[in-house]
């Protein structure tokens, strides 16, 4: 088989591009819709525990919750590997790019972050005597 072409490579690695952000627009698509049968499955029945905000599935208080969603959850989870399929091909692409052209795998080299000097700090009790 011959190998591809920088051309060739450039036009997978776009190509590749626009399937992963499309697979991560389905990921947001099919969150948006399992949140929206958690808010239907509450607004009928009620909180489990109000001042709780997510899902213990584990817990057999929310064994209804979780029969109710476990059609849109299973998609999420489809959607999430779909996802993350398409980011492994493009990073496939994208290394057999950088292999042909040549290009550094190095890792940049980054400024560390400055921090403030240190100063001395004066440490007392609560009736004002000196710790140090």
């Amino acid at each position: 088989m011959k190998k591809p072409t920088k051309k060739q490579l450039e036009a997978l690695v776009i190509g590749l591009s626009i399937q992963h952000h499309q697979s991560d627009l389905a990921v947001k698509r099919r969150r948006y819709e399992l949140n929206e049968e958690y808010a239907c499955y509450f607004r009928v029945r009620g909180e489990i525990e109000p001042g709780f905000r997510g899902i213990r599935p584990y817990d057999p208080r929310y064994a209804g919750v979780v029969a109710y969603t476990a059609d849109a959850y299973e998609r999420l989870l489809q959607a999430k590997q779909g996802r993350r399929s398409a980011k492994r091909r493009l990073d496939t692409a994208v290394r057999r790019l950088m292999i042909l052209t040549g290009a550094s795998f190095a890792v940049p080299d980054v400024a560390p972050a400055k921090r403030p000097p240190l100063r001395t700090v004066r440490r007392t009790t609560v009736h004002g005597e000196t710790l140090q």
